[in-house]
């Protein structure tokens, strides 16, 4: 009977941290209750992804910094996004057009009409954050400090756990544009380049490495699903 008893608390008690949890993911994952003012400078500071090697290849390769000027068009609900990309002290720019309404960023063409599948704005206990998940599985953490402090970041990473989706990976904090290389000198300099980003992969060689493991070991299920499903569609026919 001890023993009955000591399994049922058990029990209980792991039902509890479940619920627990998945309240916890619920209202991390929910839509943001009021439309947050998109205007004026965010920064990009950690992203997560369905598949790792998004983020991987970001932080380990790339490793830039990008910065976002968001003003409003004359066009209701119509804005236009100014982004400021650096890597290895080469800058490039870039921006473009979109429309927000009720929790939803889409893409826009020249005349104002959406594209394509939306973008969602999630919660985000930060009090200068927004939180983004896009249609290509990807999840952007964007602050109008250049840094967020610990805490801030934790709760990012939840979000992206509950997701089910890759620890997130950090920005680079270096947004000082006044002397900068132009992305077309890159070619004339490929190897002072290829040097850098190799000291990059160098040094985080840990964060390929955790990738390659969690994607080698999803392979054999992933495997079982695709023949599990083209199996069951060829005896559809």
């Amino acid at each position: 009977m001890k023993t009955l008893c000591v399994a049922a608390v058990v029990v209980l008690s792991l039902t509890s941290v479940c619920q627990a949890a998945s309240l916890a993911c619920e209202k991390l994952l929910k839509p943001v209750d009021n439309d947050p003012d998109l205007r004026g400078s965010w920064y990009l500071i950690a992203i997560s992804s369905q598949s790792c090697w998004v983020s991987t290849v970001v932080s380990s390769v790339l490793w830039p910094s990008i910065e976002v000027n968001v003003t409003s068009k004359d066009t209701r609900n119509i804005y236009t996004a100014e982004y400021k990309y650096k890597f290895y002290g080469y800058c490039e720019t870039d921006s473009e057009d979109y429309l927000y309404e009720n929790n939803t960023l889409f893409d826009v063409n020249v005349n104002s009409t959406p594209l394509g599948q939306p973008d969602e704005l999630l919660q985000s206990g930060c009090p200068d954050c927004f939180v983004v998940k896009d249609d290509y599985s990807i999840l952007f953490l964007f602050s109008r400090r250049q840094n967020v402090t610990d805490a801030e970041l934790k709760e990012f990473e939840s979000q992206a756990d509950c997701l089910g989706w890759s620890k997130p990976q950090v920005f680079n904090s270096d947004h000082d544009h006044t002397n900068c290389l132009s992305v077309e000198d890159g070619d004339e300099d490929m190897s002072r380049l290829s040097s850098l980003i190799f000291e990059r992969m160098k040094n985080t060689y840990t964060v390929q490495l955790k990738c390659f493991t969690e994607t080698f070991y999803s392979l054999p299920d992933t495997a079982f699903k695709w023949t599990q499903q083209s199996w069951s569609n060829f005896f559809s026919f």
